[in-house]
């Protein structure tokens, strides 16, 4: 990449005011920097450009700002300004300074090092553009660079502590700051591959006695700086970039947001005295009715009961894309229980045993069927933390919340089959299914129930599945090959794999319901695969009737969804469980007990 050598001598001699529409190639040379006051237009930015023998201030133009946020213009980059006007004014001590405000221009690439030799303004540190609006930093400051090697961890602070700066009080408009801060939060390494770009980042969330902010790391800083942050320790960071925070990203309740680049300095603070630990604002489970949908909260609860890893296709996502989550049941003080879904690596990676002390920080609420909780990338637990909340909820729940009733939000998957007890108000009977309509309006209805299954209808319990991992959709069998086909996924098998559809009746003192079950249930419910029960069906009469009377009679707490369906004009409401499990007969005695207690008899 060449750079139009000579060409800002040329453009100094200009007259203030001048317009030039000839192009030039420069290359920046500095970081970039907002330039004037965000609150008057959209933001813009400045920085060094330099033609390989002398440097400018060069300001962009808006349209090129969202190139600046995702790192396509950065330091080094080489652009081909295509038309600029230029100016002059006065600069610290009366200093003229040369301008070109750029009007467009378009990206050449980007080298790994300054091109050339360019000289610097005659103006101390002019060469970096924040120096025109603040004083030199204390010499403790300026460290190089290239001072980290990639894996190194941060260097402690030597010599007197710097001037710091309130996280509260970051803007763009200050450039010169350094601040100390504990990293409370710690993401994993995180990759994109779009078309026009791709990278590699991690963020962290810092955190002083004014309040928080959250930093990123992007492709080039992240082998440098990922060894050195280390969750929980207090450090000096200066030298980043002061932008405005994408709420899409971050949690935290500030209007800001840093970006690590090159000349970022983190140093290990030893003296930690005044910088406070992760602060939260935890919500009771019993009080989510009262945040919206998509809401940000944080919650300090016990881990009542731990599900299985799960693997799902997104819904609008491509097929071969997968996500793993994982389903925990939560309890609190306020006597709520609700769903909370891990994603990812924080579900692979769970391995707290049950009835553990978890503080979530940044769950999402969520509204299916009621109230859920999910726990997204930007969102943090932390295990047992040694906070008073957490001892006085660890002391309640030994002493009395292990054996208490809670209540569910209607659509939590588990409700009382999680092995939570249920409370009187939870439970519905068959009658009362029936008489209050349950299903009967346009927004499906979830209700929780006791009862027996007593009788399985058999005759056809499975369907032919397409093989292919998470399809499930019918495969049709060829007659003529003998093969079995999926029609979505264009493929032919030697076998299908079964899954369960079929319904139960089932039933309790005030009456009998119709519900159907799927794969998941069904294999709950006769103990072996679909697979399994086909082939006893076609080759041994006798296991496959033992297999379904061992089903039935069996005394469960199910889960239900109930919902109205139309078929040729007619319309019906379906319910399906969605989860089962055996009666936890010492809670059902309890709640038994309380009920008669309630009836003063």
């Amino acid at each position: 990449m060449e750079l139009s050598a000579g060409e800002i001598a040329k453009i100094k001699m200009l007259d203030n005011g001048c317009s030039v529409t000839t192009p030039v190639t420069l290359q920046v040379i500095s970081n970039l920097q907002p330039f004037g006051n965000q609150n008057a237009g959209p933001l813009r930015f400045r920085c060094m450009a330099s033609d390989g023998e002398q440097s400018i201030v060069m300001v962009l133009p808006v349209h090129l700002t969202a190139l600046v946020d995702e790192q396509k213009i950065c330091r080094y980059t080489v652009l081909k300004v295509q038309r600029y006007n230029f100016t002059k004014k006065k600069g610290p001590n009366d200093q003229m300074m040369s301008f070109i405000i750029v009007g467009d221009a378009e990206i050449v690439g980007t080298a790994t090092d300054k091109l050339g030799s360019p000289e610097k303004l005659g103006m101390g540190s002019a060469a970096q553009p924040s120096a025109m609006a603040a004083p030199q930093q204390p010499q403790q400051q300026q460290h190089k660079p290239n001072a980290y090697s990639g894996g190194a961890m941060a260097p402690v602070h030597t010599g007197n502590a710097p001037i710091l700066h309130p996280i509260k009080d970051l803007n763009p408009y200050h450039n010169r700051w350094t601040i100390r801060a504990r990293v409370t939060q710690k993401s994993a390494i995180k990759s994109w591959n779009k078309p026009n770009s791709q990278g590699r980042l991690f963020s962290v969330n810092l955190l002083d006695d004014s309040g928080e902010i959250r930093a990123t790391a992007f492709t080039q800083q992240v082998d440098r700086l990922f060894p050195m942050l280390e969750a929980g320790k207090v450090y000096y960071i200066s030298n980043a970039q002061v932008k405005m925070a994408r709420t899409q990203f971050s949690t935290l309740n500030n209007q800001y947001e840093l970006t690590f680049d090159d000349s970022t300095v983190v140093e290990q603070c030893v003296e930690t005295t005044g910088v406070p630990q992760e602060q939260f604002n935890f919500i009771p489970l019993a009080n989510l009715m009262n945040h919206e949908k998509n809401s940000i909260i944080d919650v300090l609860c016990v881990v009542r009961d731990i599900g299985d890893l799960t693997e799902i296709t997104p819904r609008n996502g491509p097929a071969d894309r997968k996500m793993i989550k994982r389903e925990l049941t939560v309890v609190d003080r306020s006597g709520y229980q609700v769903r909370l879904t891990l994603w990812g690596q924080e579900a692979t990676e769970f391995s707290l045993p049950k009835d553990s002390i978890v503080a979530f920080k940044g769950v999402r609420v969520g509204d299916f069927g009621g109230r859920t909780l999910s726990l997204p990338s930007i969102g943090a637990m932390t295990a047992n933390p040694d906070i008073s909340e957490a001892h006085m909820l660890r002391g309640w729940y030994d002493s009395t919340g292990r054996d208490s009733a809670y209540q569910a939000y209607d659509g939590v998957a588990g409700g009382a089959g999680s092995g939570a007890a249920v409370r009187q108000d939870q439970l519905k009977t068959m009658a009362q299914v029936r008489d209050e309509n349950l299903g009967g309006s346009d927004q499906p209805d979830y209700f929780t129930v006791k009862g027996t299954v007593v009788f399985i209808r058999s005759t056809s319990l499975a369907y032919p599945a397409c093989a292919s991992p998470d399809c499930n959709k019918k495969a049709i069998e060829d007659s003529m090959t003998g093969q079995w086909r999926c029609e979505k996924c264009e493929r032919s098998f030697a076998a299908p794999d079964y899954r369960y559809i079929f319904s139960v009746n089932v039933s309790d003192e005030t009456g009998h319901n119709w519900m159907q079950c799927f794969n998941d249930i069904g294999e709950k419910l006769l103990g072996c695969p679909a697979s399994e029960m086909v082939r006893l069906q076609q080759t041994d009469d006798v296991a496959f009737t033992q297999k379904i009377n061992e089903a039935t009679f069996q005394e469960m707490v199910f889960r239900c969804r109930a919902k109205s369906e139309t078929f040729n004009e007619n319309t019906r409401v379906r319910i399906s469980i969605m989860n089962m499990n055996p009666v936890d007969y010492v809670a059902e005695s309890r709640r038994l007990n309380k009920l008669i207690e309630s009836f003063s008899i």
